[in-house]
């Protein structure tokens, strides 16, 4: 019988479920001990024995998929960023790497949305204030007017962008793999550089895909340029901002707040200073929870693995 390695933490919370499921298809399901993601050293103890993987954000490296074969021929990964396997070593070594891109689009853009009007109205901060018996009334700035700076423009870029413009939102956007302008939810959306990016924007987007190319594209010298009025937004990869120049931007009010999904170092540490900041509101790598997108992923993996495997 085949055995598959199950390290992703959404099949993992439902062990129960999956062991059923996995063994239907025919397989024998090797479940790991992942608690967030297997480190390149966990991983290493567990392969070389497996014929496929359903995996998680696991550090999948050249080394690792070494030591995978003969016998690995698919990495089936939960979810659609695959930033944490060495892809082009898979490539050569011969393994597959099946994803389920655009799943979470409408997932990750509701989110993304939450984030920008909580901060922009303060509503979270009066909901902590009223429930410690104050009656607080800040002034806020309304998204109607306001330009979104999306930085990534794929599927879940462009459903961010499509909602805003709903809420009445200029949208401009930056993306190598984009270069062209584009018609999103009926208004333009064009296409511009980072600088515009930082210098124009009243609220700022992450959901681009991480590597090593885009590490830290938010810094110290992007945040410089950033409106001091303007938000942060980050439902894509921690790594994609370095944190302690954001929290050196915070702490010296040069930007009005953050709505962080995601981080460098996951889960948050519970002395990090981002914890400190009533005008950042902190995710826990979550903004893709929708059911529907959840249950169709779960679906979508698991016929990547038998689409390979057989």
């Amino acid at each position: 019988m085949k055995k598959v390695l199950v390290s992703n933490i959404m099949m993992l919370k439902e062990k129960e479920r999956f062991d059923k499921s996995i063994r239907d298809l025919g397989y024998e399901p090797i479940w790991a001990p992942a608690e967030q993601f297997l480190s390149e050293e966990q991983c290493l103890s567990l392969v070389g024995d497996i014929d496929g993987w359903l995996a998680g954000d696991d550090r999948i490296t050249e080394e690792v998929l070494k030591a995978s074969l003969p016998r690995l021929k698919v990495i089936a990964k939960w979810g659609t960023g695959i930033d944490s396997i060495d892809v082009e070593a898979a490539k050569r070594l011969g393994v597959a790497i099946k994803n389920s891109p655009a799943a979470f689009a409408n997932a990750v853009a509701e989110v993304a949305i939450h984030y920008m009007l909580s901060l922009r109205r303060h509503l979270v901060t009066i909901d902590k204030a009223v429930r410690a018996g104050e009656w607080p009334k800040p002034q806020g700035r309304e998204l109607s007017g306001a330009t979104l700076g999306m930085i990534g423009f794929g599927a879940i870029g462009q459903r961010i962008a499509e909602l805003a413009t709903a809420f009445g939102m200029k949208v401009v956007f930056s993306d190598p793999y984009q270069s062209e302008s584009k018609i999103v939810g009926g208004k333009p959306a064009h296409s511009v550089d980072l600088d515009a990016i930082a210098t124009e924007s009243d609220v700022i987007c992450l959901a681009c895909s991480y590597n090593t190319e885009n590490h830290h594209i938010v810094g110290e010298a992007f945040l410089k340029k950033v409106k001091r009025t303007a938000i942060i937004v980050n439902v894509a990869r921690g790594p994609l901002i370095d944190q302690q120049a954001l929290v050196d931007a915070l702490s010296k009010n040069r930007i009005a707040g953050a709505g962080l999904d995601v981080f460098e170092v996951e889960p948050l540490a519970s002395d990090d200073a981002l914890l400190s900041f009533e005008n950042v509101m902190l995710g826990s790598h979550n903004a893709n929870n929708g059911r529907a997108a959840v249950e169709y992923v779960h679906e979508n993996t698991l016929n990547n693995l038998r689409s390979v495997l057989g």
